[in-house]
């Protein structure tokens, strides 16, 4: 069965190479490589082009620069295989990757398989320890659409779409949202929603970077805002889907995440001196002050209701609150 593999392209050049071995050298060789080059300025057309050459798997697609969405739906409106899968052209898969996968997904006859991925803070080679922390938190198994879908909003289970194996099938007039960050967020629900069989697998096959620099670490407005739009969809279908799917329970718990979030990505934002906006935040103070008095804090962890009363009442001590969350977020806990 064949398999593509696509890999979006910008401005990588240190850790693209290691991306590119990382897929060439998988166990499971019936593979398409297609690797979109989208606008990149540094060296990482030249390494995409350089490993074209060596690899007859290989297809490279240059674009203009049009974002990380438009460069997955270039992979998805060409790709040959009869499944799927992403990498990050700064992450790397573990060599047994795609073999493990493809044979999970075809002995239980699953539609999308899973695995963890270990989460890796460096800028140089990834290790392939296995001994970083690994992510996400559901237990290994096979699990219906319903279950899944509650596993998703209780954030068992990842939204990304890069540890993931799929049918093709799934993306028929399904495509990542463009012009927007957090696109992961804005379909794997719908993805979920069109399969039968989830397989969760307990190994970690996913080598994951954290880098200052990547989207996911950008402090900006605009990925706040997208963040928060692409959470509200999902916030929509669990609200649709009551109680069919969900309980009211899990969608308020779902709003009090939703709400710690915004806090802390206030805190974040109102703390990088690069950042300006005064604005924005104003406008961030104001949703949280409204999602506070609708969805209610009681049930929120002590460091989030102080942090939720300095923001909303005092405006002057707002840029204090980051302060006051690193010294009460010695243990995370869950609101």
């Amino acid at each position: 069965m064949l398999v593509s593999v696509i890999v979006p392209v910008f401005n990588v050049e240190s850790y693209l190479a290691e991306a590119l071995d990382s897929v060439i050298c998988q166990t499971y060789t019936n593979l398409e490589i297609i690797v979109i080059d989208d606008g990149s300025t540094d060296g990482s057309g030249r390494i995409c082009d350089e490993y074209a050459g060596k690899d007859r798997r290989i297809r490279v697609i240059h674009q203009e620069n049009r974002g990380l969405s438009a460069a997955r739906n270039a992979g998805l409106d060409v790709m040959k295989g009869e499944t799927v899968s992403f990498l990050d052209s700064d992450d790397a898969y573990y060599p047994e990757f795609i073999e493990t996968m493809m044979t999970a997904m075809i002995r239980e006859n699953a539609e999308i398989v899973t695995c963890k991925n270990s989460i890796q803070r460096t800028t140089g080679k990834m290790t392939g320890s296995r001994d970083e922390k690994i992510y996400p938190l559901i237990q290994p198994g096979v699990y219906d659409r319903a279950e899944t879908l509650r596993a998703l909003a209780d954030e068992q289970i990842n939204h990304s779409v890069w540890n993931k194996l799929y049918r093709k099938e799934l993306w028929s007039g399904i495509r990542f949202p463009e012009g927007s960050v957090y696109e992961d967020i804005a379909i794997t629900y719908r993805l979920i929603d069109r399969s039968r069989k989830i397989c969760v697998l307990d190994l970690p096959l996913y080598m994951y970077r954290k880098r200052p620099g990547s989207i996911s670490n950008v402090k900006s407005a605009k990925n706040i805002s997208d963040y928060f739009v692409a959470r509200s969809q999902f916030e929509q279908f669990i609200q649709a889907n009551i109680p069919g799917i969900f309980t009211d329970e899990q969608l308020n718990w779902f709003r009090r995440q939703g709400l710690r979030r915004r806090i802390v990505r206030y805190i974040h934002y109102s703390g990088n001196p690069e950042t300006e906006g005064k604005a924005f935040r104003k406008e961030q103070r104001k949703q949280i002050s409204k999602e506070g008095k609708t969805i209610g804090i009681g049930k929120c962890c002590l460091r989030i209701r102080i942090c939720y009363l300095m923001i909303c009442y005092c405006p002057i001590l707002a840029e204090s609150a980051g302060s006051i969350y690193k010294l009460l977020c010695k243990k995370k806990s869950r609101i």
